[in-house]
């Protein structure tokens, strides 16, 4: 049996570790709050090099395609669809029909390339980008008397921008002062998302987000107060699963903090959202703890508090681990492939999985076993010193 309990100055120093920088970042450079918390206008757009159809299907006849059918695929792209003499030749036969493109109209960005049907034809999905950084969109805001705009670029010749909501709040206005100036300065553009949320509504979804998760710790609380009422302090368990929760919030809170003050990472409903679902894990990693030690007290009522706790996280270790690195790998995964949209989302349920696994056995656990022994009352100097009390049996 491992000795959890002895390793508690460790924990302690390894959450001061992780706590203390994110509360500094939290106070020294709060969150970068979304659309959502914000208000104003976010208009992602993609700015596009002056091609037609005929162009490009010109273009790849003269590079040898003459089998070539071109059209308009969604936001701005072309879909370019040729015969292969074998499968093998797909990778050097697109390569082969970019390189002219790009010779011939201009900078080419492949989106995606697949076989079409079964007689060896491919469509490559494909756009031009123009040649627009994000200085040129943010001399066209500053134009507009919008200086005050967030410029970000998403990828080549796209850019997601931020503005204020007007004296008004006329958003539409404002959507269209914007896309009118960009493209008499800066060229044909297409709008990838558009997304417009007044001031009051975010302030009402601020306040539904405190609310809800309010709600949430509170509910826990009675929940875990009850469901351990047959053992001495049965609130305690409920305090010590929130004091686990804050925790692992403020480590998450905390690193979104950092984030968006050195990736201009924003926090919008979906971060709320995952934060509600890492309190969801959170908590039930600490209630299979919390249940192997109220087992562990009911079978062994004198046996010392400590060795029940040791006991009792040896005995869920590998249950915690194994349902743990199962949701992590998959976490790490959508992480890795899936898109820019979601990722902010995930990294939330990510970094909360690993911190509620720990929290759990470093954080939950351990509040229960210095209440049981003191350590808080020696801690604190409040209240009276506990004393561990008989198990009862009653229902």
């Amino acid at each position: 049996m491992i000795d959890f309990v002895g390793l508690r100055r460790w924990f302690a120093l390894l959450s001061l570790c992780l706590v203390v920088p994110c509360l500094a970042a939290l106070a020294l450079w709060q969150l970068n709050p979304g659309i959502d918390f914000d208000g104003g206008l976010e208009l992602e757009v993609r700015f596009l090099r002056g091609a037609a159809e005929r162009d490009v299907a010109s273009a790849a006849a003269q590079a040898g395609f003459s089998d070539a059918d071109v059209t308009t695929g969604d936001e701005g792209t072309f879909l370019v669809a040729f015969g292969l003499e074998s499968a093998g030749d797909v990778a050097g036969r697109d390569q082969a029909l970019v390189d002219a493109l790009a010779e011939q109209i201009g900078p080419v960005e492949v989106a995606d390339a697949r076989l079409a049907g079964e007689n060896l034809r491919v469509e490559v999905e494909l756009w031009f980008p123009a040649d627009v950084s994000q200085d040129d969109v943010r001399d066209v805001m500053r134009g507009m008397g919008a200086a005050d705009a967030r410029i970000q670029q998403t990828g080549d010749s796209a850019f997601k921008i931020r503005a204020e909501e007007p004296d008004g709040g006329n958003l539409d206005d404002l959507r269209g002062d914007i896309e009118g100036a960009l493209r008499a300065q800066l060229g044909d553009f297409f709008v990838l998302s558009s997304a417009g949320v007044s001031g009051i509504l975010s302030a009402e979804i601020a306040a539904d987000a405190g609310i809800a998760l309010t709600i949430a710790a509170i509910a826990i609380l009675i929940y875990i107060s009850l469901a351990f009422r047959r053992l001495a302090s049965p609130g305690l368990y409920g305090a010590a699963a929130i004091v686990a929760l804050l925790h692992d919030i403020t480590i998450v809170v905390g690193l979104f903090a950092i984030l968006g003050r050195l990736a201009d990472t924003e926090v919008n409903a979906m971060f709320v959202t995952a934060l509600l679902a890492i309190i969801g894990y959170s908590v039930n990693d600490t209630i299979v703890v919390f249940d192997r030690i109220r087992e562990n007290r009911l079978a062994h009522p004198t046996e010392r508090f400590r060795t029940s706790v040791n006991a009792a996280i040896t005995q869920s270790l590998g249950r915690s681990l194994n349902t743990s690195l199962t949701l992590i790998f998959a976490l790490v995964a959508l992480f890795l492939i899936g898109g820019v949209t979601v990722r902010p989302f995930v990294l939330v349920l990510l970094v909360g999985a690993v911190a509620g696994t720990y929290s759990s056995i470093g954080i939950a656990a351990q509040v229960v076993v210095l209440w049981n022994e003191g350590g808080l009352y020696r801690l604190l100097r409040v209240g009276p010193r506990p004393a561990t009390a008989p198990v009862t049996t009653t229902e």
